[in-house]
């Protein structure tokens, strides 16, 4: 008889912690948020490493220090992303998958990066800083549902949302 495959350690810890709220019906959401949040926290760590070092570079933009860092951790994210966090589609080539992911980070990236940034630093004059935690809390949304959408089967959810193709 093959042995069941217990997870990872993030697997175990997450299924011990819904057992004692008793959620175990929930198990498997828990387990992928628990990983998109590590995912999500490493992939801010390094965009911000990056946009604060470039931050203080002299009259280096920080619209230009957002996009670099945004273009790095991209990378990282979709990698990370698919290997550990979402259970990706059989139904999509890795290229497709690559390209959604891509398009969605960066329409991501136009409403949060640059759009909402731009509006609290430059136009309400919030720092920069706080400016930045502020639009990684928005990506950091939007980013969770639309990868569930499109990296994952999820006919359920699509329905739920009127996103399903078979009407």
């Amino acid at each position: 008889m093959a042995k069941k495959k217990e997870g990872d350690v993030i697997d175990r810890l997450v299924a011990w912690g819904c057992g004692l709220l008793h959620l175990d019906k929930h198990i498997k959401v828990f387990q992928q948020l628990a990983k998109f949040v590590i995912v999500g926290f490493t992939n801010t760590a390094i965009n911000w490493l990056i946009s604060f070092s470039l931050y203080l570079i002299p009259n280096f933009s920080p619209l230009w220090a957002n996009t670099i860092a945004f273009a790095v951790s991209t990378v990282f994210n979709f990698w990370a992303s698919t290997k550990w966090v979402f259970n990706t589609t059989n139904k999509k080539s890795k290229q497709r998958l690559f390209i959604e992911f891509a398009v969605l980070n960066g329409f991501s990236f136009l409403a949060f990066d640059i759009g909402l940034y731009a509006a609290l630093y430059y136009e309400l004059h919030w720092h920069k800083v706080i400016s930045k935690i502020v639009t990684s809390a928005f990506s950091m949304v939007f980013n969770f549902i639309t990868r569930k959408l499109f990296l994952e089967d999820n006919n359920k959810l699509k329905a739920k949302l009127h996103l399903s193709t078979n009407k």
